[in-house]
């Protein structure tokens, strides 16, 4: 197998909510014969909390951070195997940088090597997509200050119902607490826009809806905007679900997204319509509020109630304490790290305990 210079190889990085079009946008670039992207696996931030302060790459350095890769071998059903990854094959590419690599050279490693169903020419950018580094969008802007990062959002009431169909299926994402979740979104639409704000060039806010309703035009552009050349047979992604099926078999694709071995579709816009009780709809757009409008997302109940803003308020205390602590968390050492990441969400069920709501099998937070 002949390789690319990854020296030369930008990074790019898709951020968002859970169960908001990462994994179809991920698929789509998956798809690009130019791109490389890995499927998700959040080890970068514990890889460079143990690597950053390393000047010299040699040999058992780096055989140490492939080990290390290997190590941080499951984050819920997110498992190393499904990277499919050689790791004395990728020790002696990566040897070829002993000379002149960085932490960010080998950080984007993982994904350039990582498995694809697609086949692959000249490889123009690795892209990486893993929800969770949303809450850390500045941090990993910093290092990899010459990347550009695609946030794509979705209708927070869709969003919303999405995350708890998958909990009643038994399979934790987050929990099914619709004040969290609204808060959530918020939050990072909050972010996003302040980082598109501060940084035009560098980031692209992308609407789901527009995805799915505008598919030629909407991936034309986020290709023009990190300079990919535009393919349309990205479309035909679906094409290879025998194949995606065989490799990932039901673990993630089955469970988690059984909707992307089909073409693009409306199928999951507006499904809050029939979901969602009066009481919620006002609690959601109540909570959203007025980055609801900013994105065009209509809200039926634009007035305040007190009651709501009460009711709503242990959550979203909540949620921006944890988040505050997971940031903060990142810059402690790796394992460290680590620890709490796992162990973050004992502020939420000890909250659901206390007004004797179920966990659910409450995993990891999942950027948001």
């Amino acid at each position: 197998m002949e390789t690319d210079d990854l020296s030369k190889i930008p990074m790019f990085f898709i951020f968002g909510r859970p169960r908001s079009g990462t994994t179809l946008l991920t698929t789509l670039f998956n798809a690009h014969p130019n791109v490389r992207i890995a499927p998700e696996f959040p080890v970068m931030l514990f890889l460079y909390q143990h690597f950053r302060n390393v000047k010299i790459w040699d040999e058992a350095t780096i055989r140490s951070f492939v080990d290390h890769v290997f190590e941080y071998s499951k984050f819920s059903l997110r498992r190393v195997e499904n990277l499919k990854l050689d790791k004395e094959f990728i020790v002696g590419e990566l040897l070829k940088y002993k000379e002149v690599g960085s932490i960010q050279l080998f950080l984007k490693s993982i994904n350039y090597f990582a498995y694809s169903v697609y086949d692959k020419e000249e490889t123009l950018w690795i892209g990486d997509k893993n929800p969770i580094y949303s809450i850390y969008i500045n941090r990993i802007r910093n290092i990899f200050p010459d990347s550009k990062f695609i946030c794509i959002i979705r209708d927070y009431r869709d969003n919303y119902v999405s995350i708890k169909k998958l909990a009643e299926k038994e399979i934790a994402v987050e929990a099914p607490v619709l004040t969290l979740q609204v808060a959530r979104w918020r939050y990072f639409v909050r972010l996003f826009l302040d980082c598109k704000r501060r940084f035009p060039d560098k980031y692209y806010i992308l609407r789901y809806e527009d995805l799915v309703t505008e598919q030629e035009k909407t991936f034309r552009s986020l290709s023009e905007f990190i300079g990919l050349p535009y393919d349309p047979s990205v479309f035909d992604f679906y094409k290879k679900k025998d194949e995606v099926s065989k490799i990932y078999g039901n673990t993630i694709w089955d469970k988690f997204h059984e909707n992307l071995l089909h073409p693009v579709n409306t199928g999951r816009m507006n499904t809050w319509q029939d979901k969602l009780t009066s009481q919620e709809e006002k609690m959601a757009d109540q909570i959203a509020g007025k980055y609801a409008d900013r994105l065009g997302y209509h809200r039926k109940y634009k007035g305040f109630s007190l009651w709501l803003f009460l009711k709503s308020s242990p959550m979203l205390l909540y949620n921006n304490i944890l988040l505050a602590l997971m940031i903060l968390g990142t810059y402690l050492p790796a394992k460290a790290s680590q620890w709490w990441f796992f162990k973050a969400t004992i502020l939420l069920k000890t909250y659901l305990k206390i007004v004797g709501k179920k966990p659910g099998g409450v995993p990891p937070p999942q950027a948001g």
